[in-house]
């Protein structure tokens, strides 16, 4: 069971096979940040006010540790997310590297969340320092900064946010928020990392999380089962309590091509958060499929309430812009 629940703990939205020409269980070489392929995207020009730093989900599944950061299935998999996604931050510059993404089958044999959490760090975290670092001392500018990532993508965020505490602790004083979404967020975590968690719609260096379900939903693999007290705030009404947001207050959801329905749907997902589990209930009309749990949304956590992510960004870089 414990194995059942690290392997669907990790995974993502979109897993493909992949074509694993270069593959290893040994530790790889850190990615190299100056090459421009190794990045998902990364503008020179910057014509935005305001950067988004973004970490993509896992894509992938292969048998061995990790997939290569230039895996063509990965690369391919990785630039439909950038697609989906990019538009919720239209107003930021957006930087997303490649990096070496762990595999399924790796981490469903790690034993216990923290020697998952520690495989992050040595391998896909490792490359995104790299990255960050080199987006600071060459792309950034003194910009301020939107992280955003979605299950192994907030893992590794988590992990980074560490990091540029401790050595760029400059960083923070503009940093919008971190859309750490998908993965499980407690008061522990926000204590080390020294940002609080979110409380409204457009309060600043916070953490924004929650974890999607249906109201029939089996316990969440990624909130009560890896930590106690999880966090979360509603995608709708930005509240912390138990308030509903009806359907007709969301400004609505975009549903990707594989899915069913597909496309823009107005005030599509409800969305109301249970307290005691750490998640965010919609009756949204859609299906967890065969991979997850009864009732595990995690597929839909941005697209069904993509045009509230998006004007959240919006209010939040309002704020900012009149401090």
């Amino acid at each position: 069971m414990k194995k059942i629940l690290l392997l669907v703990t990790i995974a993502a939205s979109v897993m493909c096979a992949c074509d694993n020409s270069k593959h290893s269980n040994d530790i790889p070489e850190i990615g190299d940040y100056s090459i421009k392929k190794n990045w998902l995207n990364a503008p020179e020009n910057a014509e935005q006010a305001v950067d988004v730093f973004y970490v993509y989900p896992t894509v992938i599944e292969t048998n061995v540790k990790y997939c290569g950061m230039d895996d063509t299935v990965m690369t391919k998999e990785a630039i439909k997310l950038y697609d989906a996604y990019k538009d919720i931050f239209e107003t930021c510059n957006f930087y997303a590297p490649f990096y070496h993404q762990l595999s399924i089958d790796y981490i469903s044999k790690q034993k216990t969340t923290k020697a998952v959490e520690a495989a992050i760090d040595e391998i896909p975290a490792r490359d995104c320092k790299a990255a960050f670092e080199y987006y600071l001392t060459h792309f950034n500018n003194n910009r301020p900064i939107i992280f955003a990532g979605h299950s192994q993508g907030s893992m590794i965020l988590k992990q980074l946010l560490l990091w540029v505490k401790d050595e760029h602790p400059e960083v923070f004083d503009r940093t919008i928020a971190a859309y750490l979404i998908g993965f499980a967020v407690n008061q522990e975590y926000l204590d080390k990392v020294e940002l609080p968690f979110a409380e409204g719609r457009n309060d600043l260096g916070v953490v924004i999380s929650y974890n999607t379900e249906a109201p029939e939903a089996d316990p969440s693999p990624f909130t009560m089962n890896l930590y106690k007290d999880c966090m979360v705030i509603n995608p709708i009404n930005w509240k912390r309590d138990e308030t509903p947001a009806p359907k007709e207050e969301s400004l609505g959801s975009r549903l990707r091509p594989e899915d069913e329905p597909t496309g823009d749907q107005p005030h599509f997902a409800s969305a109301v958060c249970n307290l005691t589990r750490g998640t965010v209930v919609t009756d949204a009309p859609v299906s967890s499929g065969t991979f997850w749990p009864k009732g595990c949304l995690h597929h839909f956590d941005f697209d069904l309430f993509y045009y509230d992510l998006k004007q959240n960004v919006a209010d939040r870089i309002d704020a900012y812009n009149q401090l």
